[in-house]
């Protein structure tokens, strides 16, 4: 066992440097077992849905209401810690941050309680080597998952996606040791009923000329529900999505909605059925590299699962806004009635789209 006693000749303020090697010695060797540890093996343990249109820590999505955020969090291995002194709107967790033990703050907006925002702090590292190596792997880990981050003027590193802010940036103590903090501010909405329609932004109304499948005005809130659909009992899932509804039929029964998706958000299939009348009507969708709506295919089958009527769309956006949205689109469009003969037509759309002002 080696004591300051082994060596007599130290005086007192040798013994007291002996004793801050002696731990900086261990607090080295720890992250370096820490570390090979993470190369060795980085499972992934959180289970829950994945979201393609969000901000994630370890496939974590950053979003929703506590009640979606604590426990995926917790899935991940971050374990919540309270206290009476605890801010407001504001909810504290440790555990390993890509395998660094570290301190998770997540606050909520005071309106709608929703995640805003995450700050993850590690450390306080006392010697440099251990601050740069850990620093190194998560903007690593970052840049492999976002890309390249840039240097700001205060030392920080940064960049913005479609999906939000993240920062990379310490800070240094008194004591010379330096904390490592890694700050992510989602800006998509929570409800993805724009944006999994293929559009761009925090969108806040649409006004469409010509409209086919889509209604003449559309509203969305802040928070990306759209309010204008005559859509009720809605049930979205821990991301945000749509996945099930109803709408009222005109002799007051309700037939039933059912949405499917792909790994990308997209919404590619929605469903209709009328109970009452045994009539289902199905609406499937593909899309281009850019994310929206490329084709459009309704089919409604009769009582006995005969297809009566179909419409094929084919999209050509001509014109874009600067939010990426078109806002003309020249249609191709086929018709077709059981008993009767197909019609083609051509058809030009224009839309005028607002935006909710970011805070």
């Amino acid at each position: 066992m080696i004591t300051t006693d082994t060596y007599p000749y130290i005086k007192v303020q040798g013994r007291r440097a002996f004793l801050r090697t002696l731990c900086l010695f261990v607090e080295i060797c720890a992250s370096i077992s820490s570390q090979a540890q993470i190369i060795m093996n980085e499972p992934q343990t959180y289970k829950g849905p994945m979201d393609a249109r969000c901000l994630d820590i370890m496939g974590v999505p950053l979003e929703g209401p506590d009640t979606v955020f604590i426990p995926a969090l917790t899935s991940a291995g971050f374990e919540q810690v309270t206290d009476d002194d605890d801010e407001p709107d504001t909810y504290y967790f440790h555990g390993d941050f890509y395998g660094i033990k570290s301190k998770l703050t997540v606050n909520v907006d005071e309106k709608s309680k929703l995640l805003s925002s995450v700050l993850i702090t590690a450390g306080p590292y006392r010697t440099f080597a251990l601050y740069d190596r850990n620093n190194r792997y998560l903007l690593l880990k970052l840049q492999r998952q976002y890309g390249n981050f840039d240097a700001k003027g205060d030392g920080s590193l940064h960049t913005m996606t479609n999906l939000g802010y993240i920062k990379l940036s310490n800070t240094l103590h008194t004591d010379k040791s330096r904390t490592i903090k890694v700050f992510y501010l989602n800006t998509t909405p929570y409800y993805k009923d724009a944006q999994s329609m293929g559009l761009k932004g925090n969108v806040q109304e649409i006004i469409t000329e010509n409209p086919i499948s889509e209604g003449a005005m559309e509203h969305y809130d802040q928070y990306g529900r759209n309010t204008t659909t005559d859509i009720i009992d809605r049930e979205y899932n821990e991301i945000g999505y749509l996945v099930r509804g109803a709408m009222l039929e005109p002799s007051g029964q309700k037939s039933r909605l059912e949405y499917e998706y792909d790994e990308e958000g997209q919404l590619i299939k929605r469903t209709l059925i009328n109970v009452a009348e045994k009539i289902k009507s199905v609406n499937e969708y593909t899309y281009n590299d850019e994310g929206e709506i490329r084709s459009q295919s309704q089919k409604v089958f009769d009582k006995t699962n005969e297809c009566v009527l179909s419409i094929n769309i084919k999209n050509e956006y001509t014109d874009h806004d600067e939010n990426g949205n078109w806002i003309r689109n020249e249609v191709k469009l086929m018709y077709w009635e059981k008993g009767r003969q197909a019609q083609n037509m051509k058809i030009t759309q224009t839309r005028t789209i607002s935006y909710w002002e970011e805070d």
